[in-house]
């Protein structure tokens, strides 16, 4: 009997042979597809290798940090002389410029002790002539012995005394005038107002700031970067900063220093306001000791940039020597 035939795999079919009568071998395709999927993930993998090393490279060579803020100048206004506010001039946030009277302190507690100095004064120039009168009366007797020298030099003490009395009392007119400019309390500088509570009718004391200014006229960004990172830069060094605001518009600037002191956590021997504190945590994870870099911004945008603002920095590299 004759056995069936039992049916060839694709793979077992043998190939026709050609016209010299040899057969043609089949082409293994799954092993060349693995060959070039080998090849292409190689290549893959060290592309991804030197990208990493690349920007490793760049960041190495041009730190930059996203816990950074924009900062300008604070100064609180304080009056130098206590009253009731007369007139307020200013609002919250307003703009100003230097030279403005930001509020009036009522005047007329300091005129009154001015007139009363004036009145003085002229109380003594009146005595101080007629003693002068008495002393150029007295002086030419005294050789003719109608008079005595005691009277004389009573005559010249009460003169210097006249004398000296006044000047007191044109140092107190000078001191009341100058209370008296105080009451008109100026800007220093072109900045906005900050922080005001306060309105007309308060009573003010020397010295006690009543609101703040903020000099909008320059700003800087604080920017904290690692212990390891502070030696690739140097004052003078290129930054470029970012705000997150305007992520988009781009200022450059310039490192004016570098921290040198933080507060070590724990310390407790340290004056509380001498030295800035950074912290080592960030959302719970302990990281290197980060250094404040003050960056000077070049041109910045008074209308974006706010006090306290989050920032970016970048550092292009150690100045040129």
């Amino acid at each position: 009997m004759h056995q069936p035939a039992t049916p060839l795999n694709k793979q077992d079919a043998v190939t026709p042979p050609d016209d010299h009568g040899i057969g043609v071998q089949p082409i293994n395709r799954q092993s060349g597809s693995d060959f070039v999927r080998k090849i292409v993930s190689l290549i893959i993998v060290a592309s991804a290798v030197i990208i990493t090393l690349y920007v490793w490279g760049i960041i190495e060579r041009h730190p930059r940090t996203d816990d950074a803020t924009a900062r300008a100048n604070v100064v609180g206004i304080a009056p130098r002389v206590a009253g009731q506010i007369l007139k307020l001039n200013v609002q919250d946030n307003q703009q100003v410029k230097k030279g403005d009277v930001l509020f009036e302190i009522d005047p007329e507690d300091y005129r009154l002790v001015l007139e009363k100095a004036k009145a003085e004064l002229a109380a003594l120039d009146r005595q101080i002539e007629q003693a002068r009168s008495t002393l150029q009366r007295l002086e030419p007797l005294l050789p003719k012995h109608f008079t005595t020298a005691e009277n004389v030099d009573e005559a010249r003490t009460k003169v210097t005394t006249l004398e000296a009395q006044r000047e007191g009392v044109v140092a107190t007119i000078n001191l009341e005038e100058l209370h008296l400019s105080y009451c008109k309390v100026i800007a220093p500088f072109s900045g906005r107002v900050i922080n005001l509570n306060i309105s007309a009718g308060a009573h003010v004391t020397t010295g006690v700031p009543v609101f703040s200014l903020l000099d909008t006229s320059k700003w800087y960004v604080i920017a904290n970067f690692r212990e390891a990172e502070v030696q690739h830069m140097a004052p003078g060094s290129e930054a470029i900063v970012y705000l997150s605001s305007a992520p988009n518009q781009r200022f450059r600037g310039k490192v004016q220093g570098i921290g040198w002191a933080v507060r070590p956590e724990g310390e407790i021997d340290l004056p509380p306001s001498g030295v800035p504190y950074v912290k080592r945590e960030l959302n719970w994870v302990r990281v290197a000791q980060r250094f404040p870099v003050r960056i000077e911004v070049e041109n910045p945008n008074s209308d974006l940039f706010r006090m306290g603002a989050s920032a970016v920095a970048i550092i292009e590299g150690p100045p040129p020597k």
